[in-house]
């Protein structure tokens, strides 16, 4: 519980690696950025299976969300890291959808970048999701936003301007969200 009150008071959580992917990703952030330790959660014991969403994701609609903001990463990173994870950076198509996020960040990760996935990369000022391909139709643009120059390519969310949209330089090191789709009340996990 230690371990627990004192990255909480980093404003940030203990490590929980789920899959043989996380643990490989780690191992390389680790090795590349000279870190010399990393405490993380155990538990013993069966998974609760009546969870609709893995450990600090958050349920909301028919999806789980992890926002990530202890582990920073450049655009194609958290792209990705959240496909290593069976998940993909979060594609915000709905008012809803993007009004819930915005409540979510403003209450728990005040002013920082947060990395979407929406790209102008394949042709400037023509916005798609990276995942699904389709083109951006629902925007939350910030005054000024998207810059229309190159470099600026990738979308975020700016706690600079309450998360509405920004596009950014995509090498730029932030915090990201991953989406997967929520488990049903009921399913059984076997692995």
């Amino acid at each position: 519980m230690k371990a627990v009150s004192f990255c909480s008071g980093l404003n940030a959580q203990i490590v929980t690696i789920g899959t043989e992917n996380e643990n490989k990703f780690l191992r390389n952030y680790l090795t590349h950025n000279h870190t010399h330790g990393l405490l993380i959660g155990l538990t013993l014991g069966q998974s609760d299976t009546s969870n609709a969403c893995p450990p600090y994701w958050v349920h909301h609609g028919l999806n789980c969300y992890g926002v990530i903001t202890h582990l920073l990463a450049d655009w194609m990173e958290a792209v990705t890291f959240c496909r290593d994870i069976n998940a993909e950076i979060v594609e915000i198509e709905t008012k809803e959808e993007n009004l819930f996020l915005k409540n979510f960040l403003v209450r728990n990760h005040t002013n920082v970048d947060i990395w979407i996935g929406g790209t102008d990369a394949f042709e400037e000022g023509h916005w798609l999701w990276i995942n699904s391909q389709r083109p951006v139709t629902f925007t939350d643009w910030a005054p000024l936003e998207p810059y229309q120059g190159k470099g600026f390519e990738c979308m975020t969310l700016t706690g600079r301007q309450g998360f509405r949209w920004n596009d950014d330089d995509c090498s730029h090191k932030l915090g990201f969200i991953c989406r997967k789709e929520a488990i049903n009340e009921g399913t059984i996990i076997i692995g």
